[in-house]
């Protein structure tokens, strides 16, 4: 029997990245003689968007091409300095390895690859969890557009059985794929941000994955 494709999101879905990411932009910013921005400002924006969305919410008259030396700056700073702060969301490389045998497994994220790596790296998760890993630059458009979906799909010559995500962003870009979303607790949206989209199921965290979806195989 063919083992179907499961896609996550990596930022709060596998892993709790938000004080890595917080740091990064403001390490970004302080480079780029911006004023550094609270948690409480800037942690509700890490909900799915891109890096170049953030920025320009928080610096509306930037100029275009400072908000990409900044972003740029961010995944730098990411990938060589904060990576460190990545932490596994508890329970979730248990649940990587019981779907494991059951699924192909594949993280598909608006994050570049460095950042990816880095990120994996210090949450402790290995990359040998996953058949594929779609990054940002593998697409011309990614979350909310269901290209990263689709490129699981070619890669492994199989749809996709299910999208896991924190985010609005992975529920439409699942639903735009055709393929079943679920969304977890475990970001910065709410349950009742998140059934505005009506995904097909909202669980507190990827932990709950194992029982619910093996028993659908056996």
């Amino acid at each position: 029997m063919r083992k179907e494709p499961l896609c996550f999101d990596l930022d709060e879905t596998l892993i709790k990245s938000h004080e890595a990411h917080f740091l990064a932009f403001n390490l970004a910013f302080k480079k780029n003689g911006l004023k550094t921005v609270t948690r409480n400002k800037l942690i509700p924006l890490l909900n799915g968007q891109h890096a170049e969305q953030i920025i320009k919410k928080l610096f509306p008259n930037l100029l275009y091409t400072k908000i990409k030396r900044v972003r740029e700056d961010h995944h730098n700073f990411i990938a060589k300095k904060t990576w460190r702060y990545a932490r596994a969301i508890k329970g979730t490389k248990q649940a990587l390895r019981k779907l494991q045998k059951h699924y192909k497994l594949a993280i598909v994220t608006n994050c570049t690859h460095c950042e990816i790596n880095a990120l994996l790296k210090g949450a402790g998760i290995s990359k040998k969890f996953f058949s594929v890993i779609i990054g940002k630059e593998d697409v011309k458009r990614s979350k909310p557009f269901p290209d990263e979906i689709f490129k699981v799909e070619k890669l492994l010559h199989l749809q996709a059985a299910y999208h896991i995500g924190d985010s609005v962003y992975d529920i439409i870009a699942a639903k735009k794929a055709h393929v079943k979303a679920i969304a977890v607790l475990t970001g910065v949206a709410s349950r009742k941000e998140l059934q505005k989209e009506n995904p097909d199921l909202i669980i507190q965290s990827i932990t709950k994955l194992p029982k619910i979806l093996i028993s659908k195989k056996d």
